[in-house]
């Protein structure tokens, strides 16, 4: 049914209120200057549930899954056969129950007799094309909201990174200048310099764009994670793993990196005294699914987290909902010792070579 705001009821107040006003209309047009209203009436009712099932077909299956995939074809393909089927079934409900019982004084004609037989499939196709046109209004107005709310997403990504900018290319001049100096007599340091860089140019300009391809994103966590590795100094057991067919798979830029930087942020020794964080990507038939877990005290770091995340975790869960809706799946959880994080979500495929 259309997706009316107001839950099930406005669904199911939209259709009461549509078949109402076509069973009137339909039926004082049916009864004529003999106002035979009872057997106009009856008629219309009699073929209101075959009509309400057809329109359900249309509505929930076709447009829900050719329509609104752009599959307008495969749509066609079924939805011709189906009204086709449908007006026969009206024209032996006509013949053999309506005609026969009501609209007595009406003539016969064979179920596949040309006329009445057009006339049934226009009949249909008047009878869908109203919340068929509703259901596309409502769907282009959905998708046009939400456009807005991921450029409203992505703006604040944008301005939290604007804030954290401090003239950029001044930044990576001077960042090129140590690392050249450094290169020489500290590879070490030298190699933390450049990850920064790469850290940052990621950062800075590839929020601007809509999607960015997998392995760009995964070597974006690769540096981060190197940098914190030199942080840690070996203080924290940090294991990153990522495994599958990366290649031409493309994803919202930073939807992973929330979840990593909290590992980070929130980490706590668990009672063993130990500290680590595990990192596992794996892309398989493209879906993507991302294990993240961190030691932590229970009732000490669950509580800080949730303390310190608002803004980013609830904005990624926005953004997760606007972009990949039913094709994804979230879970966060914690048990005596650890923190984890749990993620699959769809990704897109695009063929670079075009």
């Amino acid at each position: 049914m259309i997706d009316i705001p107001g839950s099930r009821w406005g669904k199911r107040s939209f259709y009461v209120i549509y078949w109402l006003v076509y069973v009137l209309v339909f039926g004082f047009a049916q009864a004529g200057p003999d106002r035979d209203f009872r057997n106009a009436f009856a008629s219309e009712l009699i073929s209101l549930p075959m009509r309400a099932v057809f329109v359900a077909i249309v509505l929930e299956i076709l447009v829900e899954k050719f329509l609104e995939h752009k599959k307008v074809r495969l749509f066609l393909l079924f939805y011709v056969p189906l009204i086709l089927l449908f007006a026969v079934i009206q024209r032996w409900l006509d013949n053999y129950v309506i005609l026969e019982f009501f609209l007595t004084h009406w003539k016969k004609e064979p179920i596949f007799s040309i006329s009445p037989f057009i006339y049934n499939v226009i009949k249909l196709q008047f009878v869908v094309t109203i919340p068929f046109s509703i259901k596309l209004f409502y769907n282009w107005m959905r998708e046009r909201h939400q456009a807005v709310m991921t450029a409203k997403e992505k703006a604040q990504a944008e301005l939290v990174i604007l804030r954290n900018q401090f003239h950029p290319h001044f930044i990576f001049n001077v960042l090129n200048t140590l690392y050249a100096k450094s290169v020489l007599t500290s590879p070490e340091t030298a190699e933390i310099i450049s990850r920064m860089s790469s850290l940052l140019r990621f950062s800075i300009y590839e929020i601007n764009t809509r999607q960015i391809p997998l392995d760009k994103e995964i070597g974006y966590l690769e540096d981060y994670i190197a940098l914190q590795k030199a942080r840690f100094d070996h203080h924290v057991h940090i294991s990153f793993h990522a495994e599958g067919d990366m290649k031409d798979k493309w994803l919202e830029p930073f939807m992973l990196m929330v979840f990593v930087e909290n590992c980070f942020k929130h980490l706590m020794p668990n009672e063993q005294g130990e500290s680590w964080i595990t990192i596992w990507i794996s892309v398989q038939n493209g879906w993507l699914t991302t294990r993240i877990e961190n030691s932590a005290v229970c009732g000490y770091s669950g509580h800080q987290l949730h303390k310190g995340e608002g803004v980013g975790l609830e904005n990624v869960r926005r953004r997760l909902n606007l972009l990949y809706e039913n094709n994804h799946a979230l879970k966060i959880s914690q048990n005596e010792d650890s923190y984890s994080v749990y993620l699959r979500l769809k990704l897109e495929t695009y063929d670079r070579a075009n």
